[in-house]
């Protein structure tokens, strides 16, 4: 070997110095340059996919559940009208619908699956509403008297994808009398998932609990309502997994890696896939643009010493050194200039391998600002998603109407409260208002009217707490709290609420609406093991009593 060495001429050993020399660091810094790449291509898609699929769950089960109080509180407005006022469900239904967005029809069947009443956003001409009472959604909420949600499947009328929900409508003994159905709107579900577009072919798709498809970009297999279960990502979301996965998709006719999250309220998955060749794109064209510098180099590189080899001995050597040593250094610094009694064309090498070097050391630092602007994106949509996470954990928390606290965020406050050691807190007194005569309220000056009362009654409630009473609207009518204080203060906030109540007058429309209510009091001495529902329940006794008492007055059941 050595021997060859020697018999290699001064200018072919400087070539091949030269050719190991720069492509050797250019293999170096390319293969950890690409490997980088993808590293951070990898860590965009698992804290950008799959936050962006956790992110459209939120809003899916926030408008499922909307719909879901929307059918609770129509249900609760006919419970009286449903067999002695067929005509007034009728207009009840379509003005709901007017009113409110979300639903593409209403309607209501009574016990035998007759349909009582039926109001469509594009009303049809149907040859037969009986097949309604064939629906699987209207036969499950008749069987158990609870509400239920259908899998996507076609309209028996206009065969378009539809999903449906069924809520019980019980008469005032709790016993079922009918059954209210209501057509979800999938087109706002759709809208949602639009939203979701990133690079080129980059999308959104949900199914429901069957793996059926409910929204897509294929609009071809939203009509169908395409089966996917067999996916192995639609598998994991049905679980109720979310993470990120790759899977091969029949329709992009691609490998996809995508972000995914179930959505455990209903039942159904989001998924957000992009192209593996998007990803890897990204990734190529970084590379090229280096491989192409450093070709570029490379070659004006050679050129320079083919031209310069024979001219070049002691110099070069010089410089052949100078460069090793900033290559052990991870190029940190840069060549030093060539000495001024080296030939002319040796100088200008000298200088052309300095630029090298920096468009390298440039390159380098780009790719670092790049890796720090990537970053500083990623702690930005973090920060997006948890302010919007924030809004909507304050939205579970309180009532649409009122803005007052819920009645299961007051329960479970309720219960963190009664757990607290007895040396915390001695008792605490639990008031429930009901509203007299609601009902005559909303039949006689309409639902705006009752709005208008509800929420008269929440600010009263609001200025009448104190630090550390809470005051939710319990449902319909109903308004809840809590008071720490003793059973005579208790029952002296009680009354003095009932006062105020009383004594105040709503204007309405150029009239003055009186409202009085009835308030049943319960005040526990905490003890261990006490019991959220037995004290609520104790408290609703109270309420009864009072109503059958007179109404307008505060019922004490504290033993």
């Amino acid at each position: 070997m050595l021997k060859r060495l020697r018999a290699q001429s001064v200018s072919r050993l400087l070539i091949q110095v030269t050719v190991v020399s720069a492509l050797l660091p250019m293999l170096l810094i390319g293969a950890r340059l690409y490997q980088a790449a993808w590293d951070n291509s990898w860590r965009e898609i698992r804290e950008k996919h799959q936050l962006l699929a956790q992110n459209l769950a939120a809003p899916i089960a926030t408008y499922v559940k909307g719909q879901r109080n929307l059918l609770i509180q129509l249900a609760s407005s006919m419970t009286l009208l449903t067999r002695q006022q067929p005509a007034k469900v009728e207009t009840l239904l379509a003005q709901t619908l007017a009113s409110i967005s979300g639903f593409r029809s209403l309607a209501v069947l009574d016990v035998n699956g007759k349909t009582l009443a039926l109001a469509e956003s594009q009303p049809m001409q149907h040859a037969d509403t009986s097949i309604f009472s064939k629906e699987a959604c209207f036969l499950e909420t008749r069987a158990s008297g609870k509400p239920s949600l259908s899998k996507v499947k076609r309209n028996p009328f206009n065969g378009q994808p539809a999903i449906y929900m069924g809520q019980p409508v019980m008469d005032q003994k709790g016993k079922l009398r009918a059954v209210l159905l209501g057509e979800l709107d999938i087109a706002y579900i759709e809208q949602l998932r639009e939203r979701i577009r990133f690079g080129t072919r980059g999308h959104a798709a949900i199914v429901d609990k069957t793996g059926h498809v409910i929204a897509h970009p294929n609009a071809k297999w939203m009509e169908e309502i395409k089966d996917i279960s067999d996916w192995s990502i639609v598998q994991k979301m049905l679980a109720g997994e979310t993470g990120v996965t790759s899977f091969y998709s029949p329709f992009m006719q691609d490998n996809m890696l995508a972000g995914y999250a179930a959505v455990p309220e209903v039942g159904w998955g989001i998924m957000v896939p992009q192209p593996e060749s998007e990803v890897a794109a990204q990734v190529n064209a970084l590379l090229h643009s280096y491989l192409l510098w450093g070709i570029s180099g490379f070659i004006l590189v050679l050129m320079l010493m083919l031209y310069l080899a024979r001219w070049i001995t002691r110099p070069l050597d010089e410089l052949a050194l100078a460069g090793q040593d900033l290559m052990s250094r991870n190029l940190v610094g840069n060549l030093p200039d060539v000495k001024e009694d080296a030939p002319r064309e040796l100088r200008q090498l000298g200088h052309v391998m300095q630029n090298l070097i920096r468009n390298l050391q440039s390159s380098r630092d780009e790719v670092s600002r790049f890796n720090a602007t990537l970053q500083s994106r990623v702690e930005e949509a973090t920060t997006r998603l948890r302010d919007s996470n924030r809004k909507l954990e304050e939205m579970a928390r309180s009532d649409h109407l009122t803005a007052l606290a819920n009645r299961r965020y007051f329960e479970a406050s309720l219960m963190q409260t009664l757990s607290r050691r007895s040396s915390d807190i001695d008792n605490v007194c639990v008031m429930l208002i009901d509203i007299d005569h609601f009902k005559h309220i909303n039949d006689a000056y309409g639902h705006a009217a009752g709005d208008a009362v509800l929420n008269h009654i929440a600010r009263i409630l609001e200025r009448s707490m104190r630090s550390g009473d809470l005051v939710a609207r319990y449902g319909g009518d109903e308004f809840v709290a809590y008071m720490r204080c003793t059973h005579e203060i208790g029952l002296e906030r009680a009354t003095h609420v009932r006062e105020l109540i009383a004594q105040s007058a709503i204007p309405w429309q150029k009239r003055t609406l009186q409202i009085t209510a009835s308030i049943g009091l319960y005040c526990q001495i905490l003890s261990p093991g006490t019991d959220v529902a037995q004290v609520l329940d104790r408290a609703d006794d109270a309420m009864y009593e009072a109503k059958k008492l007179g109404r307008n007055r505060v019922v004490d059941i504290t033993h």
